[in-house]
């Protein structure tokens, strides 16, 4: 990294530029999580009032400032604009802010070497991966609250955004592999990296497979959404496996409340006039295919990682790439499943946008990713936490 474009990066007025730009993006934002669900462009037509369809001037399209000058309300017809499209922009604008802060500022503040509290992470390229990821997981999450749903026109860009910044900035899975090396697969730090993606996206939606088949045949009801599986996918692809693993496991305490809350709703209103229970409707299917894929591909992604030690020989290289063609057949069976899940949906006929799950009591979607934003601020001190007792297990289970 240039040490002249590193100063240049931790100047007040980049991170100003960057607290402009989050507010901007915010309002983009609130155009995909109104138009993708209806199956509306995003590009067209330009945004207007709901309730007059008069077109919105660019002077009361100002994010946050406009809702407040105007009152919440259209200038033409005095129709109320929902505050939460100003919240959403102000909190786009602040984690993009806060981010920065948190890389380029905030280390001598919490009394830690270097700039920021997280090793590496006062990259440019790590940045920016970082804000894409964290802008679509604000877009999921909300539409997910919403609708229960997940849509992989957001997730798919993510992923996308994560493995191409691996690659053209190594330091993007290098901030949060393991030991902050990135294993020597190729012997050239971008496919490297790039590898490590994959295996994180491998890795993120496994997970959700796993626990989707399982614990569907446990509580005989969908266990996590089709699209959660894309959603870890895109986590894991832009903060690598071990990141993966730790929003897999935090998700669950921080949405557990609401979760707790949405059932016994859920119970209540599933009952009858006289408190008896309606019949329960039958299972969803989950299918196989997906499931003896995952699990195939996490045994065969362990032995790799196993089997290279220190050294990457053939012989690992070849069981990590027959472990990704397992994921990705995984995804595959994913993909079948899903196609079958939608079929006789009113909305799939005419929606340009295909929902990746069906509708859900608790939407995971928002936890999964809050759990993401509590990562990439501070997972080096959550591994060094854990990893010894980790390490101190695996010894035991190993020796």
């Amino acid at each position: 990294m240039d040490d002249t474009l590193l100063a240049w990066f931790s100047q007040w007025y980049v991170g100003v530029f960057f607290l402009l730009m989050g507010l901007c993006v915010g309002s983009f934002l609130n155009v995909c999580i109104y138009r993708l669900p209806a199956g509306k462009s995003i590009i067209w037509p330009t945004s207007h009032c709901m309730a007059c369809r008069a077109p919105i001037a660019w002077y009361d399209n100002i994010p946050v400032a406009s809702y407040f000058i105007l009152g919440g309300r259209c200038r033409r017809c005095g129709a109320p604009f929902s505050a939460r499209y100003m919240v959403v922009e102000l909190a786009t604008g602040l984690i993009w802010f806060g981010f920065w802060l948190a890389y380029f500022k905030a280390g001598p503040w919490a009394g830690l070497e270097g700039p920021g509290i997280r090793l590496g992470a006062d990259h440019p390229g790590v940045y920016l991966v970082y804000v894409a990821l964290a802008s679509a997981l604000v877009a999921s999450g909300v539409i997910d609250y919403d609708r229960k749903e997940i849509f992989t026109s957001v997730t798919n860009f993510a992923l996308a955004v994560g493995l191409v910044g691996s690659f053209v900035w190594p330091a993007v899975q290098q901030v949060g592999a393991h030991g902050h090396v990135l294993p020597g697969l190729t012997g050239w730090d971008r496919t490297d990296a790039l590898v490590v993606g994959l295996v994180g996206a491998a890795v993120g939606a496994g997970l959700i497979n796993v626990t989707r088949f399982l614990g569907t045949l446990a509580f005989r009801r969908e266990a996590m959404g089709i699209g959660d599986a894309y959603l870890m996918a895109a986590i894991g692809g832009c903060l690598g496996w071990e990141a993966a693993v730790l929003v897999y496991l935090g998700a669950p305490f921080l949405g557990l409340p609401y979760g707790i809350w949405q059932v016994l709703r859920a119970r209540r209103a599933a009952a009858g006039p006289k408190g008896e229970s309606q019949e329960e409707p039958a299972p969803p299917k989950v299918c196989l295919g997906t499931f003896l894929a995952t699990v195939a591909g996490f045994a065969l992604l362990g032995g790799a990682f196993a089997w290279a030690g220190p050294e990457w020989g053939l012989g690992p290289r070849l069981m990590l790439l027959a472990g990704l063609l397992a994921f990705g057949a995984s995804f595959i069976f994913l993909r079948g499943e899903e196609e079958q899940g939608m079929e006789g949906s009113p909305r799939a006929a005419g929606s340009r946008e295909m929902p990746t799950s069906d509708a859900r009591e608790v939407p995971y979607g928002p936890f999964l990713g809050l759990a993401a934003g509590v990562m990439m601020l501070v997972q080096d001190f959550v591994v060094e936490y854990f990893r010894p007792g980790v390490e101190a297990m695996w010894h035991t289970v190993a020796g």
